[in-house]
């Protein structure tokens, strides 16, 4: 994986630690645990984590179109992309961008207040 040191100096924004790891591992790959259910109790379901040139080239573009400290790490089926937030309101959120089938001002949806909680909260199908 290419340096995420190259992402953060687009947002102007270090990342959490446990991120970094997490995608230095996991960059490119999809796991069994990928099922996530948030506090309205939607299910949310990875297909896949992004590799870094997805990162670097995703995290460029929401910060240039929609002026967003977005990081987009991972994807579901249809293409939405679970997002780490890094502007200062939802610092260390995950956002989903729902950018197909939403109009722009309900694109972007709160999932969990950090990536550890998405993370530790992910599971296998049933």
């Amino acid at each position: 994986m290419g340096s995420l040191e190259s992402i953060e100096n687009i947002i102007k924004e270090k990342f959490p630690v446990e991120f970094t790891q997490f995608m230095v591992l996991n960059g490119g790959l999809s796991h069994y645990e990928r099922i996530f259910t948030d506090k309205d109790k939607t299910l949310w379901e990875v297909q896949s984590y992004l590799n870094y040139s997805e990162l670097y080239n995703l995290t460029k573009e929401f910060f240039e179109v929609y002026q967003r400290k977005l990081v987009p790490f991972a994807y579901d089926l249809g293409n939405w992309h679970f997002c780490l937030c890094m502007d200062e309101k939802d610092f260390g959120c995950i956002i989903v961008n729902r950018w197909t089938d939403y109009p722009k001002e309900e694109q972007f949806l709160k999932i969990a207040n950090s990536f550890e909680e998405f993370i530790d909260g992910l599971q296998a199908e049933e």
